[in-house]
């Protein structure tokens, strides 16, 4: 029942069916009310199983980054600043404990994985017919101005986007909830493709097109309509680590080089000022802001400048994990952030070398 019920939050939470679809029900808390009953059923059962997936040591690290973020408010703003930041923080912090809870087994971690695929083919899908067909493309895409990259946010509904051929607008699919923004759909996609790929068997050549190749080319197509420029880096470094052992440093160097002259010619970053480039305007934006959180650092190690503050000290985000973190929790909160990090890659490298050879788990 449990392990039911998280997967149904799972499914909810990529999918957003009440934001799509019935934006009313928000009012009465339905997400919360499941994740209550989610998390009720799990603890009763690590209770009676005494099996609970992760260390002590990750849970350890997780309140301690909690009260970095409740430490670098309180001190920058106020207590019902620190407060609110960590009740933002909440609901990702206790999936994670909620999925301890529930992945106990090699067993389960597949099922997750598999529902995982299915959910963002399923918004794969949604954003490709609302760029086609303009079906909900006031939720599903984002339009920006060419030249200025500002957002637009009322959509003409007369206005199909894959049909718009004036050149004074980009097209870029996202999704809602957490993924609202075109590169963190784009990156998810690019984190699920491993996941898909796993079904992959030797031998099985209709069963790989139906559910391996097809479903790859629709996340693949929709990678694309995001123009997101940071999911075909991500793609190069999955492409690089799964290919690494049989092609060499200097076969993939080469074949790196070919690729990036590929995704310029096939114009994946939308054209104009978002091709690749280190001196465009948007790259230039970000190396500032790189720099800006880097002083915030100098300027208040120990802390931060606060959970959440990075926008209140530079106009635009650093779209950099490891900046935002050092800038806004300090050096404190950076060491249990990067403890978490560490730990989980050290793990997922003990599991890999005491798995079976040639197992997928």
């Amino acid at each position: 029942m449990s392990f039911f019920l998280y997967l149904l939050y799972l499914v909810l939470t990529f999918l957003r069916p009440t934001e799509l679809f019935w934006p009313d029900l928000e009012a009465f808390r339905p997400m919360l009310w499941l994740w209550l009953l989610a998390f009720g059923t799990a603890f009763i059962s690590v209770l009676g199983q005494h099996n609970l997936a992760g260390r002590r040591a990750y849970f350890g690290l997780l309140a301690m980054f909690v009260v970095a973020i409740f430490l670098s408010q309180a001190i920058n703003s106020s207590m019902s600043g620190a407060l609110d930041a960590m009740s933002t923080f909440s609901a990702s912090a206790m999936l994670f404990v909620l999925t301890c809870m529930n992945l106990t087994s090699t067993e389960r971690v597949r099922t997750a994985c598999n529902t995982v695929v299915v959910c963002l083919v399923i918004i794969s899908i949604m954003g490709i017919v609302s760029y086609q067909y303009g079906w909900m493309a006031q939720k599903l895409v984002l339009q920006q101005g060419a030249d200025t990259g500002t957002d637009v946010f009322e959509i003409d509904p007369e206005i199909i986007p894959a049909h718009d051929e004036s050149g004074q607008f980009l097209w870029r699919v996202r999704s809602v909830g957490f993924l609202n923004d075109p590169n963190d759909l784009a990156q998810v996609l690019v984190m699920v493709l491993p996941m898909l790929w796993r079904l992959y068997e030797k031998r099985h050549a209709l069963r790989n097109l139906i559910l391996v190749g097809l479903p790859s080319a629709i996340i693949a197509y929709a990678i694309y309509l995001t123009r997101s420029r940071g999911a075909v880096v991500g793609l190069g470094a999955i492409f690089i680590f799964a290919t690494r052992r049989r092609l060499g440093t200097a076969r993939m160097a080469a074949l790196g080089i070919v690729l990036v002259f590929i995704a310029s010619v096939a114009n994946i970053g939308g054209g104009g000022d978002r091709d690749f480039s280190t001196k465009e305007e948007s790259a230039a934006e970000r190396i500032e802001a790189w720099y800006s959180g880097i002083q915030m650092l100098k300027a208040k190690p120990v802390f931060g400048v606060g959970y959440g503050n990075f926008i209140e000290e530079h106009p635009l985000t650093a779209h950099n994990s490891v900046v935002l973190c050092f800038s806004e929790l300090g050096l404190f909160g950076y060491f249990f952030w990067g403890g978490l990090i560490v730990l989980a890659f050290r793990e997922l490298d003990q599991s890999a070398r005491l798995s079976p050879k040639g197992s997928s788990a």
